[in-house]
């Protein structure tokens, strides 16, 4: 996994940004379809478009963790009781477990930082 000072703008662009122009052409292309189709189409154009978002979904969550860990402070960063820091436990968990349940182990690691808590931790 990448260090904070690892992270560069090629890698802020590729979870980041190319996912999020993903989204717009598709709710633009929703948009423009979704008024003239039955009503069994939208459904099925919907459902559609959501398996295809998953994976610039993920890549855009991990995109949102990796920007927290360039630009937030070192200080807010350095409390981190466990090893590996919990941005970069979310981002292996969410690499291993997929989207959702790698988010629901990450907020739970989140949740779980407080003293008694610590040590190694790996998804």
């Amino acid at each position: 996994m990448k260090t904070i000072r690892e992270i560069r703008v090629k890698d802020l662009i590729t979870y980041f940004m190319i996912p999020l122009l993903f989204f717009v052409f598709v709710i633009t292309g929703y948009i423009l379809i979704f008024g003239k189709l039955t009503l069994f189409l939208k459904i099925a154009i919907g459902v559609l478009l959501l398996i295809l978002s998953y994976y610039p979904l993920k890549r855009f969550v991990i995109g949102l963790i990796l920007m927290y860990k360039a630009f937030a402070p070192r200080s807010m960063r350095d409390r981190c009781r466990f090893e590996p820091t919990c941005s970069t436990y979310m981002i292996m968990a969410i690499n291993k477990y997929g989207l959702i349940k790698g988010l629901i182990k990450g907020i739970g690691r989140l949740l779980r930082c407080k003293p008694p808590n610590g040590g190694i931790d790996y998804p």
